[in-house]
């Protein structure tokens, strides 16, 4: 039945209706010639009489046709019908069973198979596969049932990554919000301190106000390029020439403002010689930021930032004397929502993971390791000289 599989359905049909009709006529003509030999035995058979004659002898003598009996007359009345009725019933017969295979042949599994695949998509499932059995109109039906379903998964697949990116933009946006917000925060309640004393310290009022404009413009930037982003690998690296120690003062503003109310001490160190480097400020003050962030909310009583700086490079050490880094996070790396800790804590592992990102998109690297007194993370900044 191979080679009928493979037929399409009006060669199938044709094929199967075909050949049951001829066996349905080979026994309607049999069964009618039958029935016809039947009925003329029944029709010239002639009447039989016996009689006893005075002498006690048995006669025989021919009886007339009108005088058989009835037996014989519904024996040739069936025939009769059966002659014409039961040609009529072997091609019905036929026709019936022809229908009956071609439906279990040809139509019967391919049916099921897409019922059941129907009810699964309705279902959100959609880990199958459906494979045609035939190459026939159905199985090219269910070849494109599958192509649909596949397609089908590919988009859901598609928009599930990007719920899961837009949820990592989000968490990285708020994320690294909290440090530009507590910088300002910081600045206000300097430069309130200034204005309260007597006399008023204009110095610091100066210095609280432009850290103040330069953390709003930052935040600013951020908003208009994480706006823009669709996801976190679409931000862009736009490096501007700066000088190095420029830098060093800049942290040396805004970083003891994060570290105020963590009760550790935080050294910030410039040990090289001020060089022009072409960086993007946004990066790696982000990254500072957060590396420092991190250090101080594990760090037992100590914090320590060094920048320097070569010809192909900007390096920024950062080393606490906390309990160090897990084995995981020194093995698999900083990913985002992979915790840092497994204390429960709200940290989703972006600080560590969104440092990656801006090293990587700067030309740089993200170095974890611990050391006997603690951990210690590395973070270069390629010089994007053009």
């Amino acid at each position: 039945m191979e080679w009928i599989k493979n037929k399409n359905l009006k060669q199938s049909f044709f094929i199967i209706t075909a050949l049951f009709l001829s066996a349905g006529l080979l026994l309607a003509a049999l069964s009618f010639y039958l029935c016809l030999e039947q009925g003329s035995r029944f029709s010239d058979a002639p009447g039989v009489t016996i009689s006893l004659q005075d002498d006690s002898r048995f006669v025989t003598s021919p009886s007339p046709k009108e005088t058989n009996g009835t037996l014989e007359q519904n024996a040739a009345r069936i025939l009769a019908f059966l002659q014409f009725g039961l040609p009529v019933f072997w091609v019905i017969l036929s026709l019936i069973l022809a229908d009956v295979l071609f439906y279990n042949l040809k139509i019967r599994r391919p049916l099921a198979l897409l019922r059941e695949g129907a009810a699964r998509i309705s279902r959100q499932d959609l880990d199958f596969a459906l494979e045609p059995l035939s190459r026939d109109e159905l199985g090219q039906l269910c070849a494109s049932f599958e192509t649909m379903r596949s397609e089908l998964k590919s988009s859901h697949l598609k928009l599930w990554r990007q719920m899961e990116e837009r949820k990592r933009l989000n968490a990285a946006f708020a994320h690294d919000l909290k440090n530009p917000v507590t910088v300002l925060k910081g600045s206000a309640m300097l430069l309130q301190k200034g204005m309260e004393q007597s006399p008023p310290n204009p110095v610091l009022q100066k210095d609280s106000l432009a850290l103040i404009l330069q953390y709003t413009g930052r935040l600013e930037a951020y908003i208009e390029a994480m706006s823009h982003a669709g996801k976190m690998e679409a931000l862009e690296c736009h490096p501007v020439a700066c000088s190095s120690l420029a830098l060093y003062y800049g942290l040396k503003k805004s970083l003891p403002l994060l570290a105020a109310d963590s009760g550790r001490k935080l050294e910030i160190t410039f040990p090289g010689t001020d060089q022009e480097i072409s960086i993007d400020r946004q990066f790696f003050l982000n990254t500072a930021e957060n590396l420092v962030c991190n250090a101080l909310r594990y760090a037992k009583s100590q914090v320590s930032a060094e920048i320097s700086c070569t010809e192909e490079a900007l390096l920024l050490t950062v080393t606490d004397d906390g309990p160090g880094y897990p084995a995981l996070l020194l093995q698999k790396g900083p990913a985002f929502f992979r915790r840092e800790d497994t204390s429960g804590g709200d940290h989703l592992g972006m600080g560590l993971a969104t440092c990656r990102l801006l090293c990587e998109k700067h030309g740089g690297s993200l170095t974890l390791e611990n050391r006997e007194t603690g951990a210690q993370v590395k973070a270069v900044f390629k010089n994007r000289k053009s």
